[in-house]
């Protein structure tokens, strides 16, 4: 009961704090205000609709009853999305631009869920997992990576040799050990000593391997404290999540980016004693969307014109989805409750 309250509590805060601002921006034109010749899509799910994407102000959505759309794909005037349907498979959708001409193609496994989504000479690679272990697709049928065992991988890249990378965890010794797969391959990265890790997002530039995620470490009080954690071509770094004298006990890793200056920004939220907030960290330091004053996650983080986007929701688990232009925050609908995953910017 009390989380319902609380749930409640920040919705209504949310609500009440950004309508002013929300109908502002609307009658703006908010995307042609801050994007001008560009698209933003956002991948989520709302309770009413289930899989959608939004494309700037409009909303999308998927075909074949799916519950969450999770990640993202722009090439060649389509966009493709990878999700899944609760119990049920993965899927892959292409569609134009404007979101029209959906066609679907379900991912092989039982209990199939795609997570991130790329395409390399012609084929659409998916990471994910399946009822049976850590896997990827290409072009619908499932490779296995670790299975008869408690592994996951999420995101997957292609490196300019081609090789193919899938970053997940598996569990060894009831720990999670972060890895990653080059072409089939495990690998395992570095995690804290007695401690877990799970690596989720990589980002390829300069050839270098950037892999985003989180490691856990035992603590004499809190149990495990969780901490955002990249690793630059194996090498470890851990991000601050405050003091945990002010009340500051853990954090969650959603998205990565890694600029063309080799910046690392990672983005989720951190969280003390009341909630969660909506945080990113710059080579591991910590920034709070609206210095901490709204509750609420990040899942999707971009440079645009020099400038931080970053879309996720208000509240937590679900929320109202949303994306924020530094700290100015605009919400596809006051009314929904949802969830967002991935976000594009296609110039």
């Amino acid at each position: 009961m009390r989380n319902i309250l609380l749930i409640i509590s920040i919705f209504i805060f949310a609500f009440f704090s950004c309508t002013k601002e929300f109908v502002n921006e609307k009658s703006l034109n908010f995307f042609n205000d801050n994007f001008k010749n560009k698209t933003i899509v956002v991948a989520g799910s709302t309770l009413d609709d289930g899989a959608v994407v939004w494309i700037n102000e409009n909303k999308i959505k998927l075909i074949g009853n799916a519950l969450e759309a999770t990640g993202l794909f722009h090439q060649s005037n389509k966009i493709y999305v990878t999700g899944w349907t609760y119990g049920g498979t993965g899927s892959v959708w292409v569609m134009d631009m404007d979101g029209s001409n959906q066609i679907q193609t379900e991912l092989e496994g039982k209990f199939s869920e795609g997570q991130r989504i790329t395409i390399h000479n012609g084929d659409i690679y998916v990471g994910g997992y399946f009822q049976n272990g850590s896997c990827f697709w290409k072009n619908g049928s499932k490779i296995n990576l670790t299975i008869n065992a408690d592994s996951m991988s999420w995101g997957i890249g292609v490196d300019e040799n081609s090789n193919l990378f899938n970053v997940g965890y598996y569990m060894k010794s009831h720990s999670l050990i972060p890895s990653y797969w080059k072409n089939g391959k495990r690998k395992n990265l570095s995690k804290p000593t007695h401690g877990d890790g799970e690596a989720k997002y990589i980002e390829i530039v300069n050839n270098k391997k950037f892999i985003g995620g989180t490691t856990s470490a035992p603590h004499n009080f809190l149990g495990y404290i969780t901490k955002p954690t990249y690793w630059v071509e194996g090498k470890r770094k851990t991000g601050n999540i405050g003091s945990i004298d002010e009340g500051w006990q853990n954090s969650e890793v959603f998205d990565m980016l890694v600029d063309d200056k080799e910046n690392v920004y990672l983005a989720g939220f951190s969280q003390d004693m009341d909630a969660e907030y909506p945080t990113y960290w710059k080579n591991g330091q910590k920034h709070l969307i609206s210095n901490g004053e709204v509750s609420g996650v990040i899942r999707g983080i971009e440079t645009v014109d020099g400038e931080l986007v970053s879309t996720g929701t208000l509240s937590y688990f679900p929320g109202t989805p949303c994306l924020w232009v530094g700290d100015k925050t605009y919400l596809y609908d006051q009314n929904a409750v949802g969830e967002v995953w991935d976000m594009l910017v296609i110039n």
